[in-house]
């Protein structure tokens, strides 16, 4: 299943609470991102004029990552191969391990 802008905002969603820890608490230093699964190259988010992004935003991603766009050329779905996360110190991190290393120490 492909992701859309839609469902890259539902999964922050579903992650904004977790165990009472609320993400924008616990967020600071990481910046949304998103890797290609296949070659583990990775994209911060950013909006249409190229300025970073605090969301995550399809703008910007290579045209290869982009499976789907709308009549005006606005990207709506992504390649399987393509997951949200984030950006941290140069290294990738998933919602999940984020809360988990910090549940963990």
């Amino acid at each position: 299943m492909y992701m859309s802008h839609h469902q890259a905002v539902r999964q922050q969603g579903v992650y904004h609470q977790f165990n009472g820890i609320v993400f924008s608490d616990i967020s600071f230093g990481f910046m949304p991102a998103f890797k290609n699964l296949q070659n583990h190259q990775v994209h911060l988010s950013q909006d249409q004029n190229g300025d970073l992004s605090v969301m995550h935003l399809f703008d910007g991603l290579p045209e290869c990552w982009i499976n789907e766009k709308d009549d005006r050329g606005i990207a709506l779905t992504l390649k399987d191969e393509i997951i949200a996360g984030f950006m941290r110190n140069g290294q990738f991190y998933t919602l999940s391990e984020i809360m988990n290393k910090i549940q963990d120490s």
